[in-house]
């Protein structure tokens, strides 16, 4: 089975679009890009990029956030068939907890990982990042200060976007 070269996956919104300014300033287009469903999604595709969808692992009520079995099991699911199609060698991750299974699917598949924390994250690191640490093979912060909270993955090159 082919290998995907480099995949990206991120959340839609805020993250997606930051996931494509820093493609943009990297002057890099992966493969494939995987995100979650959204109405930003049909734009991707009327451009050309190969773009896979992923289920929400949460349901929201207003502000409350709640793990819904039922779709938590499917985006498990869709997230091993997307990992097995794709076989990706490396994949780069921006956002949310939507991001991490797939990570561990592409990870046991032989993939290197690599997460950038999100802007907002000054002091403490993101509960994604705390999951994705101990596969990542490097784990880019864009504050000086979040070094201290990481091990030797972490890495500060300034501001990513």
């Amino acid at each position: 089975m082919k290998r995907t070269h480099f995949v990206l996956i991120t959340d839609r919104g805020g993250h997606l679009h930051n996931a494509l300014m820093l493609m943009e300033q990297l002057k890099q287009s992966p493969q494939a890009i995987i995100t979650t469903l959204g109405p930003d999604i049909d734009s991707l595709e009327a451009e050309g990029l190969s773009v896979y969808r992923l289920p929400h692992l949460f349901k929201w009520f207003g502000k409350l956030r709640v793990l819904n079995p039922f779709s938590m099991a499917f985006h498990l699911m869709k997230a091993f068939s997307l990992a097995l199609k794709l076989r990706p060698a490396k994949v780069v991750s921006l956002g949310a907890s939507n991001v991490v299974p797939f990570c561990f699917w592409a990870k046991l598949l032989g993939a290197q990982i690599y997460h950038i924390e999100c802007m907002n994250q000054v002091k403490n690191p993101s509960i994604t990042a705390k999951l994705l640490y101990p596969i990542c093979q490097d784990i880019y912060v864009q504050w000086d200060e979040l070094l201290t909270q990481f091990g030797s993955k972490a890495k500060y090159a300034g501001w990513v976007l």
